[in-house]
This record gives C-alpha cells, structure tokens and sequence, in this order.
C-alpha cells in the first residue's frame, strides 16, 4: 500500500473532530425538544467537551515526541468519551445519592481525580495557564486550608468531601457555569455561528464601513460600529476581533494609526461586544442563572451601559482624529459593496430580538433567529450559500462551545471552594472593613480588584470570582443586586485587554504583527474612557432600563452627557486644544452628572454647565484665543 493511501494522524483527527461536533451539536439540539435530566446532560455536555479540546487543539510536539503527543491526544479523547459513558450508566446512582450521607465509592473518586485531570488539561490547551494557576490554588486550598494563617485557615476537605462537592451533584464541574452553557449559550453560539456563515457578518462590516468611512477617523469608527454590531450577535470577544479586525487594523493602517494604536482600537472595541445586547457574552447568561432572572432582562439593563461604552469610545476617537488628522480611510478603500440586495439578511437578528422582547425565552429566541438566519439567504440567489457552509458552521459551533466549556467547568471548582470553605464571606467581611462602610470607597476596590483578576482571567472567569466575593459586599451597602452585578462584570470584561493575559490584545497583534504587550497596554489606556460609566447605574437605577420611559430617557441622557464630558476632559480637546481650566470644568462636569441623582439640583446645574461650556468652545473662545493644535 503507498503511504498516501495510509490514514494518516491529521486525517484521522479530522473524522473524530466531524464525529464529535456533530454528535455535540445534535444532542444539544435534541435536548431543547426533549430535555434529559439535569445531571445526564451537563456530564454528557462537560466531558463532550473535553474531548472536542482534545481533537481540535492537538499537542504540537516534533521529533521523537511527536509520537507520544498522538498517543496523548487519543488518549485523551478515549477517556473522555468512556466517561460520558460511565456518567450515563451511573446517572441513576448519582441522581438518587444522598449527600453527607450515602457513601462515596471508589470509582467515585476515580472519576473525580482523573476527570478534574482532563478537564485542566483542556483548560490549558483552551486558555492558557493563567486560569489554571487560579483554579489549582483554590483546589490547594481545599485540601490544604488548615496550614494557611489568621483568618484563611479552615480545617479542610477530604478526597471523599471532594469528589461529593465537586464531581457528584450539580454543583462544582457540573453546576451553574456548565449548565448556563447548555441552556443558554450554546443557543447564542449557533445563532452567531450560522449567521455569519451565512453572510451576516460581511453585511455587519459593510454596514459599518457605510456609515462610518467619511467622517473624520473613519477608519478607526468604522472598527468600533462594526464590533458593536457584530458583537450583537456573536457575544465572543475573540471571535469579534479575528472576524472584524482582519478587515478594520489594515485599513487603520492606511489611514495613519500604527500597527499598535490599531490593533489596541480593534481589541477595546471587540471587548465591548461581551457588553452588547441581544447576545452578551458568556458571563451574561452566568448572571441569569446566579440571579434567577430571566436572561431577557440582563440584556435590557445592558442596553444603556453598552451604548455607552462605545459612545465613549466613539467620541475619544473622534477627538483624537480632529486633534492628530488621521484616521480618513483612503478614497481607494471607499468602494463598498451594496448593502441594500442583503438587507432581508437582518431579518434574523431582528426576528431574535422582538421574540426577546415579548417574552419567549432566550435559547428560543435564538433558535428562531437561526431557523431565520438559514432561510433569508436562499429568498435572494445573490446571497445563497453553499451547503457545505453549514458543514463548517457545525463544526465551528463545536469548537466555539468547547473553548467556552472547559474553563467554565474549571471555575466550577473555584465556586464550590469559595464558598463551602466561607471564604467569600471572609472575604466580603475584609472588603467591608476595608472599604469603612463607604460606598464609592468600596466601589473603587472593588475596581481594583477586578482588574486584578482580569490581568490572569478570561471574563467569565473573572465575573464569576467578582460575583462571588464582591457583590455581596455591594448588596450589604444598598447596591441593587442586579446593578453589583453588572458593575463587577462591565470591569471584568476589560480583562480581555488587561495585560498580562489580555486574550483580545493577542489577537489583534497577531493580525497588526504588532507587539502584544504593548497592544495590550495601550487598549487598557483606550478603556479609561469608559471607566466612569458604571457608577452610573449604581446612582441611577433608571439608566438599567427600570422605570417609566421618561426616567429611562433622562438617565439615558444625563449617562451620555457624563461621559461626552469624561472623554473631552481625557483627551483635552474640543474645537481646539483646551487649557487646563477647561478640561478641569469638564471633568466637574462630568463627575456630577454620574455621582449625582437624576434631576437633582446639582444634576441640572452641571447640564446647564456642560451647554455653556461648548458654547463657549465653539463660539466666543475662537473669536479670543487662537485654535491650538
């Protein structure tokens, strides 16, 4: 037989990877039709998932090794898939095991031991081991906490209390994380997915380049526009930069940012996406389920927040391009496909969001928006697509989900130490203490310490340690929980640009060929814009959508107001370049308007203060003082 006849490892992993996905993608679908029980699902789902690590992120060994690292990914894969079958011929057992009180087997510590083992594995592969530094403290300090000092110490947990936490019951590897995966994200998953596959993300792009390519700083607004609008329906911070970014960091090129104020502009503007209603990102629908609210109105009390945020962006990078001259995409680049023979394409989008809005339940609202996303297409034979797209898009929805699932049954772990050991309530109790009872001191650690977690996590990582050891703290000083919530998660989600794991920063170097580093640095220093936006909803719960249309409005308004205000006072600029004076007032302005009720004496002198003051840089200064550059 001639060795090209030979079936060859790639070969082979590619028929496992088809295998898997499929099988993946079809018992998810089945599952929404016709649920199996909570705990056959999540085990069938974590350890599905392991194993689509495995085959899509093979070991890259060379030379003699190359050999072994075969023989560990199959290996991998095999022990996986035998134990979702062990799960599934146990789940009985399990289902009907009594805690602290049934014994725990040996096979039960077997699989708890050597599944914990695959599951890190494949979070190392996934994400890297900054996560999995953190998830191997805590699993250190369960085991351990009686040797740790002052107010740390607790006496401990055996192998036996372990494996029941962690590997036994819905909680743990397969508790609240894993199972927001199957019954909410995975449903946003394949919508983003089929939707782009069939041609909604290149009308997503092209949409932004109409609306965006001749004004002033085209080129970087148009990177902001499209993430915003392709952050609604993927909610994947990296999948956002590499779908958007390969097309907005060249042209930012061209039109005079270096290779890192590019890149860093793709990889905020990306970040936001997680942000972005209809579809958030994972952490969003993690908050459903720690809430117990339905996902629909996490989405509606992001709105508000998440115009912000890109507006903030959307002014910064107006006043930089008006102070600098660049950003102008080339006369060249200005030849835009039609956008009007795909416009039925956004049917889907719109079909998922009024099912969202009327009250359907979010994986069916998304399901109806991919069932749509399927069919526009085909009305118009311009955009038809090839049937072997939707092959690709089943594959990509496996391996999108699989990225997504291993590390969130890691930090199921985390989750179970933190709070069966109390150490969250330590915690929140040092945090009190800290923050003497004062909320805005408070809130600012609370700042500090989610970029801290964000310098080694990915978001939804970060999200659900900050939901567990900050949140209660807010609640204890008179924070809605849903806005604790949020505010932990808006400064968490800049994890993905906070060096030194900043995921988005990577990824958009790796497009701009730029340095990492300083890609991330630099998007860290582009977030400060946005910084103030948060305090908003603390102060004012109108602005989270509750209330009358009237309050919304007003609170919308005094948000935006602010944060035009902030962004002016960061880069010194407006009609001119303004003195220190200037930007101090702006600053004030600012500070007021989000610190401030709505309506409030104070509030309506610094709207006031906020019209004199541009006013005064549009008119009456330029007729005194010269326009600086």
């Amino acid at each position: 037989m001639k060795p090209s006849n030979l079936l060859t490892f790639p070969m082979l992993l590619r028929v496992i990877q088809i295998g898997l996905s499929f099988t993946y993608v079809v018992y998810l679908l089945r599952h929404f039709f016709n649920p199996s029980s909570p705990l056959a699902s999540v085990t069938f789902h974590v350890y599905m998932s392991v194993a689509l690590v495995f085959a899509f992120n093979p070991l890259a060994w060379q030379g003699v090794k190359r050999w072994l690292g075969h023989a560990i990914d199959l290996g991998g894969i095999a022990l996986s898939l035998s134990f979702v079958w062990i799960y599934h011929n146990e789940i009985r057992r399990l289902e009907r095991h009594l805690e602290m009180i049934d014994p725990v087997l040996t096979v039960d510590m077997f699989l708890h031991v050597a599944g914990l083992i695959l599951i890190f594995e494949a979070v190392r592969r996934a994400v890297g081991w900054s996560l999995l530094a953190v998830v191997l403290a805590f699993l250190g300090y369960a085991y351990f906490g009686g040797y740790f000092p002052g107010w740390m110490a607790f006496p401990g947990f055996s192998l036996a209390t372990m494996t029941e936490l962690i590997s036994m019951k819905t909680d743990g590897i397969f508790g609240v994380t894993a199972t927001a995966a199957i019954n909410f994200v995975f449903y946003f998953v394949l919508f983003g997915t089929v939707f782009t596959f069939t041609g909604g993300g290149a009308l997503f792009i092209d949409l932004a380049m109409r609306m965006t390519a001749r004004l002033k700083g085209g080129a970087a607004k148009m990177s902001l526009v499209g993430s915003a609008l392709f952050g609604m329906v993927s909610g994947s911070a990296i999948a956002n930069t590499t779908s958007t970014g390969v097309l907005t960091i060249p042209i930012m090129n061209r039109a005079g940012y270096s290779k890192d104020q590019a890149a860093a502009t793709e990889a905020i503007a990306s970040t936001g996406g997680q942000l972005m209603p209809p579809i958030m990102g994972v952490a969003a629908f993690v908050m459903a389920d720690l809430l117990g609210i339905p996902y629909g109105t996490i989405a509606a009390a992001a709105l508000i927040p998440s115009a912000a945020f890109y507006f903030a962006l959307y002014v910064i990078v107006d006043l930089r391009a008006r102070r600098f001259g660049i950003g102008n995409v080339p006369p060249e680049l200005l030849d835009i496909d039609p956008v009007m023979p795909r416009a039925h394409l956004l049917v889907s989008p719109i079909a998922m969001i009024v099912c969202l809005i009327i009250g359907y339940s979010a994986p069916y609202a998304a399901l109806v928006g991919t069932v749509t996303a399927l069919i526009m297409p085909l009305l118009r034979k311009s955009t038809r697509y090839d049937l072997r797209q939707l092959f690709d898009a089943v594959l990509d929805t496996a391996k999108q989900m699989a990225w997504i699932s291993a590390p969130l049954a890691a930090v199921g772990v985390v989750m179970v130490v933190a709070t069966q050991s109390n150490l969250a309530l330590k915690f929140v109790s040092l945090l009190s203490d800290a923050g003497t009872g004062q909320l805005y001191l408070s809130l600012l650690l609370v700042i500090v310490g989610c970029i801290i977690m964000g310098m080694g996590l990915p978001t939804v990582a970060a999200y659900i340690i900050g939901s567990l050891v900050f949140v209660p703290a807010l609640v204890d000083l008179g924070v809605d929980r849903l806005a604790a919530n949020l505010f932990v998660l808006y400064y968490c989600v800049l994890s993905m640009v906070t060096p030194p794991v900043a995921l988005c920063s990577y990824a958009a170097a790796g497009i701009a060929n730029s340095d990492a580093n300083k890609t991330g640095l630099l998007a860290f220093a582009y977030s400060l814009v946005i910084f103030i936006v948060p305090f908003g909803f603390i102060n004012d719960p109108h602005v989270l959508w509750q209330g009358t249309a009237m309050q919304i409005a007003v609170g919308a308004a005094g948000m935006l107001l602010a944060t035009f205000s902030w962004a002016v006072f960061l880069m010194g600029w407006m009609n001119g370049k303004l003195s220190w004076l200037e930007r101090g007032v702006f600053l004030v302005i600012s500070l007021a308007l989000i610190l401030s009720p709505t309506l409030s004496t104070v509030w309506d002198i610094s709207v006031i203060a906020a019209v004199g003051l541009l006013l005064w840089c549009f008119t009456l200064r330029p007729r005194l003082v010269p326009v600086r550059a």
